[in-house]
């Protein structure tokens, strides 16, 4: 067996990818990755650099971890700016490393491929043992994996083994336990609450709106433009028009071209006309929501659209699971659960690993304190 780094998906076949990636995400496949790589959303510039690590017998792929080179920390979420608060501290580059990661996509989703047919313990331990080569090689400091997929054990196992630590964080995820229907759901929840919920969606239908989801494959090429500038005003609204969207409209394009059998849009429509819209991303019985934006402030018109709407929807298709994006609390009154989500580093070059335990030890004592400073 042997190894090649790859700068980009675009280079690999399609087909072989994605059949390795047959039980993984839909963010995980090649379509995805060659949208994000293509529209230079994700590229050296932008502080991505592809170096995706594919595993070889003789010179058929059996494996591939999909990797990127950083020369930074920004904007990783899983470390919640751990190591950037490392490199400021000591004047090591913690942030200079190799990282497996689907960019700008905090889901807990990412693993590692592999054919069907092979030991899937053995090659995410070769594929393991090569990143530590890579990182030697390159000098890198760090290694890190974020947002692993809850059903990859193997990695989960194999990243303790290897000498990577462990950190957690919490999302949200809705979970169908067995719905009838929508109204099913709602019994949930208390009185006042479910009250309030029907409210919310009265609201909305007594403004003259309905919601639908629609998908992707059917949906005009317009709406790929459209859902674009719903992401842009949302960003403008909440990051500012100074910082540059981590998403470009040519990413946005491109879904239409080459993942639009994943896409299902949630869309929120007055006499015909689009006012709201979300994305979201169907597999395997789980849907996923990535981005949104609305062209008029209507009340509650955010619940109808990014939870209520699609959750009708995964009741009514019996899907198991839907992921309705990274943060917010509210989540939680809407029927969401609180799930772990986990992500590991690994500190090369003795000094390094050394001085990086030894702050690492120092957070969790104030931590443990309730030190607010750390």
């Amino acid at each position: 067996m042997r190894f090649e780094t790859l700068r980009g998906v675009a280079s690999f076949d399609r087909t072989v990818w994605n059949l390795m990636a047959e039980t993984a995400s839909p963010m995980m496949e090649w379509d995805y990755y060659f949208c994000l790589e293509e529209s230079a959303s994700v590229s050296p510039q932008r502080g991505y650099q592809p170096c995706h690590l594919v595993l070889l017998d003789g010179d058929e792929p059996v494996a591939v971890a999909p990797l990127f080179a950083r020369d930074r920390a920004w904007v990783e979420f899983g470390d919640g700016g751990l190591l950037e608060l490392l490199a400021e501290m000591t004047g090591y580059p913690f942030h200079r490393g190799v990282v497996g990661t689907i960019p700008f996509t905090p889901v807990p989703s990412y693993q590692f491929l592999h054919r069907p047919d092979v030991d899937a313990f053995q090659v995410h331990q070769a594929l393991l043992n090569q990143i530590d080569a890579l990182c030697a090689e390159s000098h890198y400091v760090t290694s890190r994996i974020y947002f692993v997929a809850p059903t990859a054990h193997h990695l989960h196992s194999l990243l303790h083994a290897q000498g990577y630590i462990s950190l957690k964080s919490d999302y949200y995820l809705w979970k169908n336990h067995d719905y009838a229907d929508f109204e099913d759901f709602l019994k949930t929840f208390k009185s006042s609450r479910r009250t309030k919920i029907k409210r919310e969606l009265r609201t909305i239908r007594d403004a003259g709106i309905e919601t639908t989801m629609a998908p992707g494959t059917s949906a005009p090429a317009s709406w790929y433009a459209d859902i674009y500038r719903f992401y842009l005003a949302t960003w403008n609204k909440h990051m500012g028009s100074e910082l540059r969207p981590f998403l470009n409209e040519a990413f946005f394009r491109l879904l239409g071209e080459e993942f639009r059998h994943r896409i299902r849009f949630s869309v929120a429509s007055r006499s015909e006309a689009n006012i709201a819209m979300a994305i979201f991303y169907e597999k395997a019985g789980n849907l996923y929501g990535r981005y949104w934006g609305l062209s008029e402030p209507v009340p509650f018109l955010h619940f109808a659209t990014c939870y209520y709407n699609p959750i009708r929807y995964a009741i009514e298709t019996r899907m198991r699971s839907m992921d309705p994006g990274f943060g917010g609390e509210h989540k939680l009154h809407r029927g969401y659960e609180i799930s772990p989500a986990y992500h590991y580093i690994k500190f090369h070059g003795a000094t390094e690993r050394r001085v990086a335990y030894s702050i690492l030890n120092q957070i969790q004592t104030h931590a443990a304190k309730g030190k607010p400073d750390w």
